[in-house]
């Protein structure tokens, strides 16, 4: 059986480059979903040429397609799409998406969804009353790798009893060379090392240490710390601690100013640990499962050659060809549930922005 989905990609930068190459890889593979792209909305006409040539995105490698480029309300009224991805900064995920819902698009919206929870609730009740799929595009949740490594610690129990789990996402950002405009320092943008990538040691404690998602989530406290630049007014150093109501606890840390450790996640049991490795800690491609002696007993690779776009992507063709409106790996709840968590810590340090 073959889906077709015609998608528009909102936003020419980085994060929706990665996200194209994965479609057109696809396409290039002749798999039973065809990705088609139809349109480029940005700014101006220029830019999203020059992302289409860039990305290789021609006729040939997209079902004899030449997408078009397209001002943002001219993609919010074009009748041939039936999917938008946005990839803009998360500061305008909110009127983006109302925007695409309520001219009948379904959406893909990049993480954060938005800056807090009651944003997130307006636009999953705004999907909910046109009867459009809308979803968080917390890719991670979706590798092969994650499916993988819950089946060897959940189900096998090669680690044993889960204890405790250690994840971060760090890089240094040479923050305080960058002007203040800058989208990492620009509190107008609601800037700051929690929202962009704390949220994934977030997702990583929601994906690890809890078989349930939204509504159905296993009981949590926590407790946190920022540190609040006095320039900028935004964060750049983050730590949280988890702590379930059966006892697993979970260190999250993010910063701007330091690079991470190689391994990114580490899972502890009571007879063995896993860690995991990448280039991109939001990336789940690569973990290794070691015994309590510490002799490595497993090892998992994925060498599809994707960035990781894909698994969300086709998720999302699945869900849309089947009439569902949210998806049951990543519901609307599940993302209140982290929104709501963001929102907590920001308040619990002192950190607002505009929207607040």
């Amino acid at each position: 059986m073959t889906i077709t989905l015609n998608w528009a990609i909102l936003g020419a930068g980085n994060i929706s480059s990665q996200f194209v190459y994965d479609l057109l890889l696809n396409n290039d593979r002749e798999t039973e979903y065809h990705h088609v792209i139809k349109s480029i909305g940005c700014s101006n006409s220029e830019k999203g040429q020059e992302f289409i040539k860039n990305n290789k995105i021609t006729a040939e490698r997209n079902f004899d397609v030449t997408p078009v480029t397209q001002s943002y309300n001219e993609l919010y009224k074009n009748s041939e799409i039936d999917v938008v991805y946005i990839g803009t900064p998360h500061n305008f995920h909110f009127k983006q998406a109302i925007a695409c819902l309520e001219n009948g698009k379904h959406v893909l919206c990049e993480k954060p969804i938005t800056v807090n929870r009651k944003e997130a609730e307006k636009i999953f009740q705004v999907a909910k009353k046109n009867g459009r799929f809308c979803m968080e595009a917390v890719w991670t949740r979706f590798f092969p790798a994650i499916k993988e490594l819950k089946r060897k610690v959940y189900q096998e129990k090669v680690i044993g009893d889960v204890h405790r789990l250690f994840a971060d996402f760090s890089y240094e950002g040479d923050v305080e060379n960058l002007p203040l405009t800058s989208r990492v320092r620009d509190r107008s943008l609601a800037a700051g090392s929690l929202l962009d990538i704390g949220i994934y040691p977030i997702t990583y404690s929601r994906i690890l240490l809890d078989d349930y998602v939204g509504e159905k989530a296993t009981k949590f406290e926590h407790k946190s710390f920022l540190t609040i630049d006095k320039n900028d007014l935004v964060d750049h150093l983050a730590s949280i601690l988890i702590k379930y109501k059966d006892g697993k606890q979970a260190l999250l840390t993010s910063s701007e100013l330091v690079d991470g450790p190689k391994a990114y996640v580490r899972l502890e049991g009571s007879r063995g640990w896993v860690e995991m490795y990448s280039d991109n800690p939001a990336r789940a491609k690569h973990f290794k499962i070691f015994g309590k002696e510490g002799k490595e007993v497993y090892e998992y690779k994925d060498n599809s050659g994707y960035n990781g776009f894909i698994y969300e992507a086709n998720a999302v063709a699945n869900d849309i060809h089947n009439g569902k409106l949210e998806n049951e790996i990543m519901p609307h709840a599940e993302s209140l549930l982290v929104m709501g968590v963001m929102d907590d810590i920001r308040k619990e340090n002192g950190l607002t922005y505009d929207q607040d």
